[in-house]
């Protein structure tokens, strides 16, 4: 099984992170998909549960979009 880690802080107004994720979800792949701003709007992550999540898969496949050339702030953490 692999775990898809969304991290777009407007993930509500993306085109392209949207459309990958929407038809993900509606494949029938076997996938856990993770939106860490949904989860964790006030930065507070809960890393015992991220580290458990991470070891219950053999593929992990984060999905953001590129902001000069790096990532949004929630993963820097």
């Amino acid at each position: 099984m692999a775990l898809i880690i969304l991290a777009h802080p407007k993930f509500e107004r993306s085109v392209a992170n949207k459309t990958v994720a929407n038809e993900l979800r509606n494949s029938s792949t076997d996938i856990e998909i993770r939106d860490i701003h949904d989860l964790y709007p006030d930065y507070k992550i809960d890393v015992k549960a991220e580290q458990d999540a991470l070891l219950r898969h053999q593929t992990i496949v984060f999905q953001y979009p590129f902001y000069w050339y790096n990532m949004p702030g929630i993963l820097c953490l």
